[in-house]
């Protein structure tokens, strides 16, 4: 096949309207129809770009002029167009679509498209020869139309193949063509862009729409809106196209103006709202006329409630029970977990912790609660608890100073044998520098016995002891004391203790 096969077109006779001059052999005169000749070729050796100045989709009204490379205005017929492979071609154009190709078509629609719409085209080039070939010329000649291929020269094996694609956009309503040529291959390839209304969105400086609307992150029950305007921007009156939303997400607020004929410059305006049932990305699609744009937006939980802490402690000393308060500044509107830490400044000590276990713990928040109480102990061990709570994005803290005191004295006991007297105490020193002790036997009047208070300095031993333990302070005194003479005689004895802030006597206690 070669490029000379034509088309017969029949001439009628010349209406009102339209331009019935004299046949030319120009080849810049391609798509031209003689005025005198009953019947004409009609070759395309050159191509044109038929443009409509109103709506396409009527034929007497709103068309307002036409032109076809520098004819004067009037009408005009575009009959058909058809462009054969050459007989001795070595290359086939195919059409790909999705994962299937075909032969490519003398004439290839893009459809009708709205102004900025673009739409696409997929084309395979294939080497149909036993011998390899090299392929020198691969383009498209037309207004709106763009090539999309690997750089020439190519050289392509046998059966070897290339891909193209070719995309139409355009801004000005009206119809367009172009040629896509190659080794011996040409087709015709056409596209609308008809006129239509212009929206935009927004709440603040409106921006240009349609196209998928992004409505971000809304909290769970609540809503987001955003207004969509109207304007009919052409000079031809247009009706506003049926309007709806889908998604459960996604609503149109109030009525919309579908139906409405707008004269030029003349709007009208819809709202479309989101309220997100759940949490999560949420989908919907707003149809406009005979296209549809994607909605999105994410349902979002409430925000847990602000939280502050307080501390009841009825005093701020070692061995004491309290608790961490936890209150929110207005009861949780949904289900969460909140962090509460106790961090300790001084000398390690693991009984200063919460109840729940160590001193970080989870706590939930369930909707409705309006505080959480969390107990703790101080231990045994001066220094600073810092208590700090976080519930979401809010934290609070507070700290509370534990003083280093003289030794606490819990139990103190007397024990008698037949030749000595053991004393035992318990206690805490949360100094950690116990030393010094003092004991002071009685007999059975409460006179001292001679010689008086026995005083030893155990300093070293404690410090061994507490160096090794991991009660923090605790500590259980042990002391023994060997009787010369009856054991019975002696009644009773009191103990001094003391460390770094002071000391601490026992009462009297009786073996």
């Amino acid at each position: 096949m070669s490029l000379n096969t034509l088309l017969k077109v029949r001439k009628k006779r010349p209406q009102p309207g339209m331009a019935g001059g004299s046949a030319s052999r120009n080849s810049g005169d391609v798509g031209r129809s003689s005025g005198t000749a009953s019947h004409a070729l009609v070759g395309l050796l050159a191509l044109f770009r038929l443009r409509v100045q109103g709506d396409p989709r009527h034929n007497s009204r709103g068309i307002r002029s036409m032109w076809q490379r520098g004819r004067p205005t009037g009408a005009c017929v575009l009959l058909a167009f058809l462009l054969a492979p050459a007989a001795h071609a070595q290359f086939d154009l195919l059409l790909v679509e999705g994962t299937t190709e075909r032969v490519a078509p003398a004439l290839y629609g893009f459809g009708s498209l709205y102004a900025n719409e673009s739409a696409t085209a997929h084309f395979r080039l294939r080497n149909t020869s036993s011998a390899p070939a090299t392929l020198n010329v691969l383009a498209v000649a037309g207004v709106g139309f763009a090539l999309t291929s690997p750089a020439l020269p190519i050289g392509l094996a046998p059966r070897g193949s290339v891909d193209l694609s070719v995309v139409f956009r355009a801004t000005d309503t009206g119809t367009y063509s172009a040629a896509l040529h190659s080794e011996g291959i040409a087709i015709l390839l056409t596209a609308t862009v008809a006129p239509r209304l212009t929206y935009r969105v927004g709440t603040g400086p409106e921006t240009a729409f349609p196209g998928p609307l992004d409505f971000g992150s809304v909290i769970r029950g609540s809503g987001s809106q955003r207004r969509i305007t109207i304007r009919n921007d052409t000079p031809l009156l247009l009706i506003i196209p049926a309007i709806s939303v889908q998604g459960a997400d996604f609503a149109v607020l109030a009525r919309v103006p579908s139906g409405q004929a707008l004269e030029p410059r003349q709007g009208g305006e819809f709202t479309i709202v989101f309220t997100p049932q759940a949490a999560g990305v949420r989908q919907g699609s707003l149809t406009l006329g005979d296209r549809s744009y994607p909605l999105l937006g994410t349902g979002a939980d409430p925000p847990l409630p602000k939280a502050t802490v307080s501390l009841n402690l009825k005093q701020a000393a070692s061995a004491q029970q309290g608790a961490l308060i936890v209150r929110f500044d207005a009861p949780a509107q949904t289900s969460g977990t909140g962090t509460a830490t106790l961090d300790f400044r001084g000398t390690a000590d693991a009984a200063i912790a919460f109840a729940l276990g160590g001193r970080r713990v989870m706590f939930p928040i369930n909707a409705g609660d309006v505080q959480v109480v969390l107990p703790f102990q101080t231990g045994t061990t001066a220094g600073v608890l810092t208590f700090t709570a976080q519930v979401g994005d809010s934290i609070d803290q507070q700290s509370v100073t534990i003083a280093a005191v003289p030794p606490g004295i819990s139990t103190a006991q007397g024990v008698r044998s037949a030749s000595a007297l053991e004393i035992r105490i318990t206690g805490f020193d949360n100094t950690r520098s116990l030393g010094l002790l003092s004991f002071m036997f009685y007999d059975a009047a409460g006179t001292a016995i001679t010689p008086g208070a026995i005083r030893t300095d155990a300093a070293a031993d404690f410090a061994k002891y507490f160096a090794g333990s991991d009660l923090g302070g605790l500590f259980l005194l042990r002391a023994v004391f060997p009787v010369t003479g009856d054991a019975a005689l002696v009644a009773s004895c009191e103990v001094t203790l003391a460390n770094s802030a002071g000391s601490a006597k026992t009462q009297r206690t009786s073996f």
